[in-house]
């Protein structure tokens, strides 16, 4: 069981980053990554830590709104697969990656992609033109830094209008993420489950409930891409230069 403090410190970040992923889709490993990353946890106690909260969550979001999913294949035969592979290679190689900075590094380069829309339809024509690419990448990113959530808001803001409907597919591939980096832990991992992660999950979900999903109903779309945009800089930003911890 964590220290103390420690565990305040932990339920403070489930509680203000579930009700992000409440309104995103993503927020618990996008944005939850670099904080305890820069607190002085491991990546792989990061990832036991944030996984079943992000799996909880994202399972009810893509359930209560199931209608709105759009299955891609992609996401299995190019994206897990990566996905797999390269982080069974950063916990077993911990010590020859900055992670940090590789979070700070894309997540500013994805801040930067959201702003700029010559750049955004450059992405756009890359994404159509070589998806299977991009879904390989995604898993890679994913799997290295838990980052692959930036790289699937883009692709799936590329792909639809609607709030509720990219919400929804981001938690529905989310969930397919989350899933697969637990599944590599149980396998590789030193560290094992932990049986207090389920409570940490369940305030999560909790949260969600409670706050998050009331709030992610008020946000309009253009409020709602400026409010990501902006968070992913911040973290970006936070992350990249090691000022905060």
């Amino acid at each position: 069981m964590p220290e103390i403090l420690d565990t305040y410190f932990i339920v403070l970040i489930l509680v203000l980053f579930s009700i992000v992923q409440s309104i995103f889709g993503v927020g618990l490993l996008l944005f939850g990554t670099p904080t305890l990353l820069l607190y002085g946890y491991s990546y792989e106690t990061t990832l036991w830590i944030l996984l079943p909260a992000s799996i909880l969550i994202s399972f009810v979001q893509v359930i209560s709104n199931y209608n709105l999913v759009n299955s891609k294949r992609e996401v299995y035969f190019f994206t897990v697969p990566t996905l797999m592979v390269s982080l069974a290679f950063i916990i077993m190689n911990d010590n020859l990656v900055d992670i940090g900075k590789i979070v700070g590094a894309v997540l500013l380069f994805i801040g930067v992609m959201r702003l700029s829309s010559t750049l955004k339809r450059f992405i756009k024509i890359i994404i159509n033109k070589n998806i299977n690419l991009y879904y390989s990448v995604m898993g890679m990113v994913h799997g290295i830094s838990n980052m692959g959530g930036g790289l699937l808001s883009v692709l799936m803001s590329t792909t639809y209008n609607e709030k509720d409907t990219i919400r929804t597919n981001i938690a529905y591939v989310y969930l397919i993420f989350s899933a697969s980096q637990l599944i590599v832990l149980m396998f590789i991992s030193q560290r094992g489950f932990q049986y207090f992660n389920i409570w940490f999950a369940l305030i999560a979900l909790l949260v969600y409930f409670l706050i998050g999903n009331t709030l992610a109903k008020g946000i309009s779309n253009n409020k709602y891409h400026l409010l990501i945009t902006a968070l992913i800089l911040a973290y970006g930003a936070a992350s990249f230069s090691d000022i905060w911890i």
